[in-house]
């Protein structure tokens, strides 16, 4: 029973550690260049997550709400996270960039999901257009948007009618969705609560999208 006993504690400690240890990562410029895992925004003062405090203003790579500038049109350079490089020199993910004209990066066919492929979710983060293809940019993460790494925060728990978020974000107390201790922290309604890592180890498994 001891030993049981002290397994148990032992694993604990473990897990705490090693979550310490994820809400500590640091990335862009004050992570030595790093980029998030899983398209997660790397916020202006170095800290991986989603939402608007993490993707907004000062966004450094990732899903950021604002498109970065790449290619011929920015004196060739190249996007972050292994994005596309639009003909027009925007960073993306999608047919809009990785299509006819793609500078650099994955260039890729489509991927269904949302509402017109079953309600099915977009791997690592990207966003689902309203109409139902995965990527990343404005005309993925903007208006009609129905999963990921959406450019305007959804509304959810109690100020939303109990809504719950997509993709195992979390709920914050404030009652939008994101990942990053001020969604996952103190507070949080629903979703991958506690830890930011759980809320991402959860979206990269049972939940994507199977090609």
């Amino acid at each position: 029973m001891m030993n049981t006993r002290a397994l148990a504690l032992g694993a604990a400690v473990v897990l705490a550690f090693a979550a310490a240890t994820a809400h500590a990562q640091r990335c862009g410029e004050q992570g030595s260049g790093l980029e998030c895992p899983n398209n997660l925004c790397c916020s202006q003062y170095g800290y991986c997550g989603m939402g608007g405090d993490y993707c907004g203003n000062g966004c450094q790579n990732g899903a950021c709400y604002t498109s970065k500038r790449c290619g011929a049109q920015a004196a060739g350079a190249v996007c972050p996270n292994n994005h596309c490089c639009s003909q027009y020199g925007h960073c993306g993910f999608g047919s809009e960039y990785c299509g006819a004209g793609c500078q650099g990066g994955p260039c890729r066919a489509d991927i269904k999901c949302g509402s017109q492929a079953g309600g099915k979710l977009c791997p690592n983060n990207l966003c689902c257009s309203q109409w139902g293809f995965c990527g990343l940019g404005s005309e993925f993460c903007g208006v009609g948007c129905q999963s990921g790494a959406c450019s305007t925060d959804k509304p959810c728990g109690k100020n939303a009618g109990g809504r719950a978020c997509t993709n195992n974000y979390c709920c914050s107390q404030w009652g939008s969705c994101g990942i990053g201790p001020a969604y996952c922290g103190a507070g949080c309604q629903s979703g991958g609560c506690g830890s930011v890592f759980e809320a991402i180890a959860a979206n990269s498994t049972s939940t994507l999208l199977k090609e």
